[in-house]
């Protein structure tokens, strides 16, 4: 036996290792951490949120560049004791650990939100006047290094000047979140607009109705070199579409976009002994959404791709939006924005749904959206019998299958509905040369992509009339003819494309070529000599099951496939083009080796050399 000097005492969970893990806490986005923080001022009484970012000039490689140096949440809520706000620091503690009526209860918050991607955090709060302004913080490499083992008491301490100077603070009671020393790593977006802008599309759906309702006000401050560029009021971005007074563009934000599809569906689930309510509520777009199109596709219009952002189930909990769950949906075909699905549940059934503790997933609710009875249930087993025998297990589904089906058939019956609205309005002849639905989609990728600080030599440049002559040549060399060859150039150019999809006979084993042309054009040029050119679009074209379908219905599904192909070489392009010379260099050898072997792969064995 040991003696008390041989015995080692290890923590369970050593701190100063355990906190680098708990930064890849899982949160999707910076605009994901920062509703996090959101969610706690609300669940504080808040009725005004400010979301202030940052940004300066620095030095990176050489170049000045502008990067987010801090991120701040004010609010006007009723702050926190001494106490408290040490708890709120803590993981896995605080004051809702066991409460099950608004939106918070996990505990993990503030802390894992801010250290997902900040390593210092400084929190100021205070309950009566900002004389009496308490402040406490976190610093990682501090704990890392073991030199801060214990959450810092809180000490009387002042609103900084950075955030005064710009921001009179005049509210008896509130909180101040402030992460600096910045992970230019985890940041998702490197400039301030950027930040704001996503976190506004975020935080306007997940507090959609807090802020319908007027119960809560969130703003967002962009700061640049120590003064306000930009200060918006977030609006509600309802994915159902039901709404008045959202984010969603003209004309549909001032009146609803979808209607409402009957009365919304109540389900009752036992749990611990109590009745729960999970409710779902569905939508439809309205006819004025084909008819303001003025004869143009409604998925090219400002409001369509606003939709498109938003396709999917809305899970809701206490009010608050968890996620889109997107896995309901049909991702390759853009008509499944027309649809709208919300499934509102309390936060008592969390571990029914699999809630995760940074509130972003409902998991065990979202691995039924491919549920089939047929496949999961014993040969002759009725519903009731396979929910029963599910029960027996402990299995958290049995009480969500019923849901689950409900939705399934409802959405199979709004996708029926969505193609009658439809039939007639997609355009037939040489798509390549309209700027279709795909062809701007890809090129507002390609400039999203430069707002986000992701760059590209020729992203700030635009086509002079050289250059535009310079591309209708090269386009006649491709064999288009010049009808066709000037029609592109003046689509390139009243729409101001970033990216063209074109096609020709290429003396070459790639499949595909990425070519940039003068004014910050890249074409993405489809090879025809080579052999899975027929093969993917001979595919699409002839091999469909058209049992079941009418033509008009066959043609739409050949040309929502042909478009998310296109999309797929899009991105490769846009990654490409964003690389270093050298890395390009090897992009380009990959290409070509992936060319080959795709030939040796696609021509038949009788017919190689």
């Amino acid at each position: 036996m040991s003696t008390p000097e041989e015995q080692l005492e290890l923590s369970i969970i050593p701190t100063h290792l355990a906190i680098t893990a708990m930064r890849d806490s899982g949160y999707r986005t910076t605009a994901h951490a920062i509703a996090e923080l959101i969610d706690n001022s609300q669940q504080a009484k808040a009725t005004e949120i400010c979301v202030f970012c940052f940004e300066e000039a620095e030095l990176v490689a050489s170049r000045t560049r502008r990067r987010v140096k801090k991120i701040a949440v004010l609010d006007n809520g009723e702050g926190m004791s001494s106490s408290i706000l040490q708890m709120a620091l803590q993981f896995g503690n605080g004051t809702r650990l066991e409460d099950r009526t608004g939106i918070g209860r996990f505990g993990m918050g503030l802390p894992n939100a801010s250290i997902s991607q900040a390593k210092r955090i400084d929190v100021w709060t205070w309950q009566n006047g900002l004389a009496n302004a308490i402040k406490s913080y976190l610093d990682i490499e501090k704990i890392q290094s073991r030199q801060l083992t214990n959450v810092p008491t809180p000490r009387l301490a002042n609103i900084p000047e950075f955030l005064t100077s710009i921001e009179p603070v005049s509210s008896p009671t509130g909180t101040l979140v402030v992460w600096s020393d910045l992970d230019p790593k985890r940041l998702t977006w490197r400039g301030a607009k950027a930040t704001l802008s996503n976190t506004e599309r975020l935080v306007g759906r997940i507090h959609r109705r807090f802020l319908g309702r007027g119960d809560l006000v969130i703003r967002l401050v962009t700061v640049v070199d120590g003064k306000v560029d930009a200060d918006e009021v977030v609006r509600p971005n309802d994915p159902l579409y039901l709404m008045s007074g959202t984010s969603t563009p003209t004309p549909f934000d001032a009146a609803p976009m979808f209607d409402l599809v009957g009365e919304p569906e109540t389900f009752d689930i036992e749990h611990d002994g109590n009745s729960y309510k999970v409710t779902v509520t569905l939508s439809l777009a309205k006819r004025d959404t084909i008819d303001q199109t003025n004869g143009v596709e409604r998925g090219t219009t400002k409001y369509g791709k606003h939709a498109a952002d938003n396709v999917g189930v809305s899970l809701v909990r206490a009010g608050r939006e968890l996620t889109i769950d997107r896995g309901w949906a049909i991702a390759y075909d853009p008509r499944e924005r027309w649809w709208g699905a919300e499934v509102d549940f309390p936060p008592d059934l969390d571990e029914i749904f699999g809630v995760t503790n940074n509130k972003q997933e409902a998991t065990i609710f979202s691995s039924l959206a491919d549920f089939r009875l047929e496949e999961a249930a014993h040969a002759g087993e009725s519903i009731t019998q396979y929910k029963a025998r599910l029960k027996e297990y402990g299995d958290p589904r049995a009480d969500l299958i019923e849901v689950a089906e409900y939705l399934q058939r409802q959405l199979k019956i709004l996708r029926g509905m969505v193609k009658e609205q439809g039939k007639g309005r997609r355009s037939s002849g040489a798509r390549h040369i309209e700027p279709d639905d795909v062809t701007q989609r890809a090129s507002d990728g390609f400039k999203r992509r430069a707002e986000d600080g992701y760059e590209a030599p020729a992203d700030s440049t635009e086509p002079s009339p050289e250059d535009l002559e310079t591309i209708r040549k090269d386009l006649e060399n491709k064999r288009y003819d010049t009808p066709e060859a000037e029609e592109i150039v003046r689509q390139i150019q009243s729409n101001a494309l970033k990216c063209v999809f074109l096609r020709a006979d290429q003396d070459t084993s790639a499949f595909f070529g990425v070519e940039e042309k003068p004014g910050g054009l890249t074409e993405i040029v489809f090879n025809q000599s080579h052999p899975a050119f027929d093969f993917i679009w001979g595919t699409l074209e002839s091999s469909l099951d058209i049992d079941d379908m009418s033509s008009r219905d066959l043609l739409e599904t050949v040309a929502n496939a042909h478009d998310a192909i296109k999309l797929i070489f899009a991105a490769w392009a846009r990654y490409e083009v964003e690389m270093s010379l050298r890395g390009r260099d090897r992009f380009r050898t990959i290409r070509q080796d992936w060319g080959t072997i795709a030939k040796q792969f696609l021509t038949p064995e009788e017919f190689e050399d």
